[in-house]
């Protein structure tokens, strides 16, 4: 897999918002080059790829909790627009 794109550290307004703006890149990397459940992401057993993306955002100074509701929040936008599309 080619490397993913860098995370955004977090300044002085570390809310959920920023987090999905910042880990947004990442989310859409995982869902267009791994194999993996973005309906499991969205619900309480987040797959592995994704726990790894929460870890990767905690290197960089978001909260391993932030990260997670971002990487949730995108999957629920994630499906919510891929519903759209079906429709």
């Amino acid at each position: 897999m080619p490397p993913m794109q860098a995370i955004q550290r977090p300044d002085r307004d570390a809310t959920l918002n920023t987090a999905v703006e910042a880990l947004r890149p990442s989310f859409d990397d995982i869902v267009q080059l791994a194999n993996v459940s973005v309906e499991a992401a969205a619900g309480p057993e987040m797959p592995e790829a994704f726990v790894a993306l929460a870890q990767r955002a905690e290197s960089v100074g978001w909260t391993f909790g932030i990260a997670e509701d971002a990487i949730r929040q995108l999957a629920h936008e994630y499906l919510g627009a891929r519903a759209a599309f079906s429709d």
